[in-house]
């Protein structure tokens, strides 16, 4: 069996990572899937340029859940650019390295590695896109899977932009596959859910339990079981374009079971998207679904076909079957029947394309650019992540007016 190397950098990586593994283990009880475990502890290394976040994980319970040699964290103080986590944390990088090469000796062989971080800020971009280098050059045989959090409206940081193209075009370059989550969703969400605790911890708790359902038909036998190099496999028809969002249905616990119907509806609503996307502007390319609960392929294709008749939800028509289900009979405890989607939407691309306009805005007027350009970055660089962003844009776009190529 071969397993899964996690490496989660960042305040947000390790917040998010920390709350991952909760929801892992409260799901598993003593069953830990040993493809993310070994024995009770998590694949998983800790990274942070400071230590006040990785301090805050170690000083609490959770400390028995993880391998204290996997800590690793930096004495220079926050990375706030991409170019000081990139270019400056080079003592730090050097000792990742030795805990991945460890982490990876004491593996069967390795499936995946996963990068959980925030490409908002300096550490979470600068040290992952470095790591997503170094990953893509030592894995080259195994997927690659970024769990990334995207700039919400309201950032503290006007640099953001600069850090996310960055970021991303590193992602881009390397990496297979992509989920993205944005706090402005999260909290959407949340407050659907009548939960008045508006915090981080809340958010990451719930992003915790959309990657656990994802997680989870890894490790049940089930029709269609899945692993990430089938879902790759069935949901990128092409390889520049692999940035993915998930949805979850039904948020609420219902007295009796929610219908597969209702649950189909659900799950294409707008408060259901942990990503801040509308599925309405542009068409899937693919998704996956997973059904957890007592029901059988044929149902489910039926009521879900019957529910993407709508206008608003548009599917490519020159994929003769853009949907893959996993059905597994094992129950989540929330509620008796429950959905989790990997949507694969040209909506990405208009995501992008804002993003891509913010940072023009900047560059235009080479603001901010002695922060980066102090620490080693090239001009060149960030002229070079605006065309590889440019590119993905233009080619969701191309794939979004193109929703029937067959010959008339």
């Amino acid at each position: 069996m071969k397993q899964i190397i996690t490496i989660q950098v960042g305040q947000s990586g390790n917040q998010i990572g920390n709350a991952i593994w909760n929801q892992m283990i409260e799901d598993s009880g003593e069953k830990l899937d040993q493809k993310f475990f070994r024995k009770e502890i998590p694949r998983t290394i800790l990274v942070d340029s400071e230590e006040t976040t990785l301090d805050k994980i170690s000083g609490n319970k959770n400390l028995q859940y993880y391998d204290p040699n996997n800590f690793i964290y930096g004495k220079n103080g926050k990375c706030l650019t991409f170019a000081s986590g990139y270019y400056g944390q080079n003592d730090l990088f050097d000792e990742i390295v030795e805990r991945v090469r460890k982490e990876q000796e004491q593996c069967d062989g390795v499936q995946a590695v996963q990068l959980i971080h925030s490409i908002n800020g300096g550490t979470g971009s600068g040290i992952g896109a470095k790591l997503v280098y170094y990953t893509s050059d030592h894995f080259f045989d195994c997927s690659k899977i970024n769990i990334s959090i995207y700039p919400s409206k309201n950032e503290n940081s006007v640099i953001y932009p600069y850090n996310c193209l960055l970021g991303l075009m590193h992602l881009n370059y390397n990496y297979n596959m992509g989920f993205y989550f944005d706090n402005d969703s999260l909290q959407q969400m949340t407050e659907n859910m009548f939960i008045y605790d508006q915090s981080f911890e809340t958010y990451n708790q719930l992003l915790g339990f959309a990657m656990d359902g994802i997680y989870k038909s890894f490790r049940h036998n089930s029709y269609s079981n899945s692993n990430f190099y089938k879902i790759q496999t069935n949901i990128t028809p092409f390889p520049k374009l692999h940035c993915y969002t998930i949805s979850l249905a039904p948020l609420f616990s219902y007295i009796n079971t929610p219908s597969l119907l209702q649950v189909s509806k659900e799950i294409y609503s707008k408060r259901n998207q942990t990503f801040s996307m509308s599925l309405s502007s542009g068409v899937f390319l693919a998704q996956q679904i997973m059904i957890y609960g007592d029901t059988d392929i044929f149902q489910v294709q039926q009521e879900f076909k019957q529910t993407i008749t709508s206008d608003e939800i548009q599917f490519v028509k020159w994929i003769a079957d853009p949907i893959t289900y996993t059905i597994c009979p094992i129950k989540q405890k929330q509620c008796e029947l429950m959905a989790f989607t990997i949507n694969h939407h040209t909506g990405m691309g208009i995501k992008l394309n804002i993003l891509q306009q913010q940072f023009r805005t900047l560059f235009q007027k080479r603001a901010y650019l002695h922060l980066f350009m102090q620490e080693g970055l090239d001009e060149l660089e960030l002229q070079e992540a605006e065309s590889a962003c440019g590119d993905v844009i233009s080619e969701y776009c191309c794939y979004n007016d193109q929703t029937d190529t067959t010959d008339e």
